[in-house]
């Protein structure tokens, strides 16, 4: 519980201290998906922003379509498999529900935490994609399965966090243009809270928080 607050409370420091860049990133992404299909590389044009800004002092509009295009077939095929996996799913989940049977219930609960269980998977996926140059799907289920099981309740509260912001963004709209980014740097530091727990002398995680000073965010 303690790690997981710690990796929450940095994400929203590293997102207050970036917010300009975390702003228009966040509205190209909201622009990219409008497709649906393109939530992939979308997604991983945010990634990579990120990781831009993690390692330079700017980033622009340019880093996000460099990281779209970068990995726009394994985003497509990402997403696919999401859609493949999440569709169905939920779609027979609401079936068997539908049953009003003691037996249709109990499979319906265990297809839905299968279902639990692939999100929690999703939330390495890209970051691992876009930290590690990973682009086969195969090894990135590989190590993403590993650290979900290995930190699972680390994980369960990562993405409880998330989902109490993305509850309040729905409520209060105007979250809505620094929701993704904030939900990305969230699982990217996350990433990267477990990486420097497994490789520390590779990857870095730095802790520390100091909101003193802190007043302008937009570098």
């Amino acid at each position: 519980m303690k790690n997981s607050l710690t990796v929450f409370q940095r994400s929203l420091f590293d997102t207050y201290q970036n917010l300009g860049v975390i702003l228009w990133a966040t509205v190209l992404w909201w622009i990219s998906v409008l497709p649906i299909i393109t939530l992939g590389p979308a997604t991983a044009g945010l990634f990579y922003v990120i990781k831009c800004k993690k390692t330079k002092v700017t980033v622009g509009p340019r880093d996000y379509w460099t990281g779209v295009k970068k990995y726009f077939s394994i985003g497509m095929r990402l997403t696919l498999l999401h859609l493949f996996v999440v569709v169905p799913g939920l779609s027979y989940f609401f079936l068997l529900l539908r049953t009003e049977s003691f037996f249709s219930y109990f499979i319906a609960m265990i297809l839905l935490y299968f279902i639990l269980m692939w999100h929690l998977f999703m939330l390495y996926m890209m970051p691992i994609l876009v930290e590690q140059e990973v682009t086969k799907i195969s090894i990135l289920f590989k190590r993403s399965f590993r650290l979900v099981t290995e930190n699972y309740f680390f994980t369960v509260n990562i993405v409880l966090y998330m989902f109490f912001v993305t509850l309040i963004s729905s409520i209060l709209a105007i979250m809505l243009i620094v929701w993704a980014g904030w939900m990305a740097m969230t699982a990217y530091n996350s990433l990267l809270y477990l990486l420097n727990k497994y490789e520390p002398n590779e990857y870095r995680f730095d802790e520390e928080v100091n909101w003193r000073g802190t007043v302008r965010p937009w570098k």
